[in-house]
């Protein structure tokens, strides 16, 4: 099972996000260091809760996304279900280059009506490093910083969840980002 949107091909250097959960008895350290080799991988993340792992792709066109998710993530010996979300915008946000020890990375429903406002506020937040628009404006994924991972619940919880437009948060702990 996975869910992937459809999106438009504008030929343009694209990428993706793709979280991915092995099964009970996966070698999740071979899975990760095998995923990091294969071409348009360009970085992995170990991840606490609902996934083990994600990826970060590039690829010349969105075709190309697709097919190394399908022929070369898929098919890895443990992976058992992946989510991919494919980039729309990508903007780096003023998290600044304080030193965090805790990172984490959080999944937004989101108004797509309300995408400009939203995204606008959130640049503007500490904590937050990064941020991506993904699957046609109806999701961000924001990558967070902070002093623990109480005070980045805390954070989405007071400042991000209030917010005009953001509609669901789906936090997921991270090693290191």
């Amino acid at each position: 099972m996975s869910a992937q949107t459809e999106i438009s091909g504008s030929g343009a250097p694209v990428g993706a996000l793709v979280f991915l959960r092995g099964g009970k008895d996966a070698d999740f350290a071979e899975i990760h260091s095998s995923l990091l080799q294969q071409d348009g991988v360009k970085a992995g993340v170990p991840l606490f809760g609902d996934w083990n792992i994600m990826l970060r792709l590039a690829a010349k066109d969105r075709e190309s996304l697709k097919r190394i998710i399908e022929e070369r993530i898929r098919p890895v010996k443990g992976v058992e279900d992946f989510e991919a979300h494919y980039g729309e915008e990508a903007w780096t946000a003023s998290g600044g280059d304080a030193e965090y020890k805790a990172a984490a990375c959080a999944v937004l429903d989101v108004d797509s009506g309300s995408l400009a406002a939203l995204t606008a506020q959130l640049r503007s937040m500490a904590g937050i490093t990064e941020g991506n628009v993904t699957n046609g404006g109806k999701k961000m994924v924001l990558f967070l910083r902070g002093n623990s991972s109480s005070e980045i619940r805390n954070f989405l919880g007071d400042e991000v969840r209030p917010l005009p437009g953001v509609l669901r948060i789906k936090l997921l702990n991270a090693m290191n980002i």
